[in-house]
């Protein structure tokens, strides 16, 4: 089985340039989570994690829709795998603590788990059909997939009840001025400008990346002065890395640098 390849429900495609494209592929049910696609997710974020070859990542979902959340009529009814003595939704974490940029390019609806899915990446860009769906009071279920604690740190608290209360969809020109989503476009353009941007993040310092991305995410739980301490461990650690020589190199002999994420 290629790299990166664990079922047909999860496509990838690995880039020249380091932007693995991660595509749900169950387009018959809206790409709902059934078992088998919750476990090639996780798997995938596993072994993703810690590889030098991908340098960013773009989540996005085939047919008319991102992810419908939990398949509820599925054959395969296998929960979200985790590590002995974790929370079902541990794999959250991973993906939000992803040490490289992740995208998510959603052109259709984006419902429960599946927005969800989309709030754990750093960036979301929509097409002007994408509907973002937070359903589960609807539905009398309890939000997941992490949404309580992202939710309410892209928008803030009074927003993000009032979305969770309604379960109603959340209109694009809110989401947009609420810095929900980052960009809305015309569906044509969805794919080529989330690739364009993944492409100008891989070719960025991705040590450097994960390091401010540990900073940021360390800074919304803390105190300011231990923000200031994570501030300088992430410069100690940038300081020995080759891209910092590069950088200070490149700048010097006034020509665009090289990084190599290292």
């Amino acid at each position: 089985m290629p790299k990166y390849q664990y079922s047909d429900s999860l496509q990838t495609e690995l880039s020249e340039t380091g932007v693995l494209t991660v595509t749900l592929n169950r387009p018959e049910r809206l790409n709902a989570f059934d078992g088998e696609l919750r476990e090639a997710i996780y798997n995938m974020l596993a072994d993703v994690r810690d590889d030098g070859d991908v340098r960013a990542l773009v989540l996005t979902g085939a047919g008319r829709a991102f992810c419908s959340g939990a398949d509820l009529s599925a054959p395969d009814q296998r929960k979200w795998p985790s590590r002995p003595h974790e929370p079902r939704f541990m794999w959250c974490v991973d993906l939000l603590e992803m040490p490289k940029p992740t995208i998510a390019a959603i052109h259709g609806p984006a419902a429960g788990g599946g927005l969800g899915l989309a709030l754990l990446c750093d960036i979301r860009i929509c097409s002007d059909r994408a509907r973002l769906i937070p359903i589960w009071n609807k539905r009398a279920i309890h939000p997941d997939d992490l949404v309580t604690w992202t939710l309410p740190r892209h928008v803030g608290y009074s927003r993000a009840l009032m979305w969770l209360y309604l379960a109603e969809d959340i209109p694009l020109d809110e989401a947009r001025s609420a810095g929900l989503v980052m960009d809305v476009c015309a569906p044509e353009d969805l794919m080529p400008r989330a690739q364009a941007l993944a492409d100008k993040l891989a070719a960025g310092p991705t040590l450097h990346y994960a390091l401010t991305k540990q900073a940021v995410l360390r800074g919304l739980i803390r105190e300011p002065k231990d923000s200031a301490m994570i501030e300088v461990w992430g410069q100690n650690r940038a300081s020995e890395s080759e891209d910092r020589e590069e950088g200070v190199r490149a700048f010097k002999e006034r020509r665009a640098p090289v990084f190599k994420g290292r």
